[in-house]
């Protein structure tokens, strides 16, 4: 598992300097004007218009959004990210959700403006823990991708951290990249042909990648209507680890079960 931001979230160091100007970036989106939010209550000189921002991407319908595939690693922990770009494609807000078989849950979100990510979030619930289980901890970025503002709270129940408030914290990095490598199919996430399998109603195909160390796996349904899944399923043997494109829905039956449809797969020339 990834290394969690627990130092941060513990070791609460208070520091009393504020950020300066010079250290941020004018942020759009579009050339939109954003109705800047209360002064009131906030940690740094310049925080309202970062916060009407991320309140616009949260709250505005012009943005479409978009998911991708549900993948599981070995051990059955899973992890699949979500987000809203603009009409230009482009991203502005992604968030990764990570569930471990242990009873940890990890809800990172990132928030962009054109290429800078201006803010970042991480929530983690350890359901385990009879104490100070549930941690949130925030950051704020300016130029060159630096941190500009760290707050985090810590809490015995997910009741107990809405309420509370943030405090300063040591500054703390954050990085989408696993995040858009799940979106884009990209490094372990890639969608390579690893088999198929069958319930008593549908007929999946496993893409994903393996390896000794790790082992990132989706499974999607696929019909008659996609010979080429049925092809590679018919002759796994010989397709092993060949490079896809998938293209899917997510499906939910009157029953409440939930899966990926296929409604595309491409064979990739490497």
């Amino acid at each position: 598992m990834k290394r969690l931001l627990y130092p941060c979230l513990i070791i609460l160091s208070f520091f009393l300097t504020q950020c300066t100007n010079s250290s941020r970036r004018p942020l759009s989106l579009d050339q939109t004007e954003i109705e800047i939010t209360d002064e009131k209550s906030l940690f740094f000189n310049g925080q309202a218009a970062y916060d009407s921002l991320i309140k616009h991407i949260d709250t505005s319908s012009k943005f479409s959004e978009f998911y991708s595939l549900e993948y599981s690693d070995g051990m059955q922990n899973n992890r699949t990210a979500r987000g809203k770009m603009n009409n230009k494609k482009s991203i502005v807000k992604l968030e990764l959700e990570e569930t471990y078989v242990k009873g940890i849950q990890i809800n990172s979100v990132y928030y962009f403006s054109g290429d800078f990510m201006f803010f970042a979030k991480q929530q983690i619930k350890d359901f385990n823990k009879e104490n100070n289980g549930f941690m949130e901890v925030f950051s704020y970025f300016g130029d060159k991708k630096k941190v500009i503002f760290s707050a985090s709270k810590i809490a015995n129940t997910e009741e107990d951290l809405e309420l509370k408030n943030s405090v300063i914290c040591r500054k703390t990095d954050f990085s989408a990249s696993e995040a858009l490598n799940i979106v884009n199919q990209k490094g372990p996430y890639e969608t390579r042909f690893q088999g198929g399998m069958e319930t008593e109603t549908l007929k999946f195909i496993i893409v994903g990648t393996k390896n000794s160390t790790q082992s990132y796996q989706s499974a999607i349904a696929y019909n008659r209507d996609f010979p080429l899944a049925e092809m590679l399923v018919k002759n796994e043997g010989l397709n092993l680890n060949k490079l896809l494109r998938i293209d899917f829905t997510r499906v939910t039956e009157q029953n409440g079960f939930s899966y990926q449809g296929l409604t595309g797969i491409k064979l990739i020339n490497e």
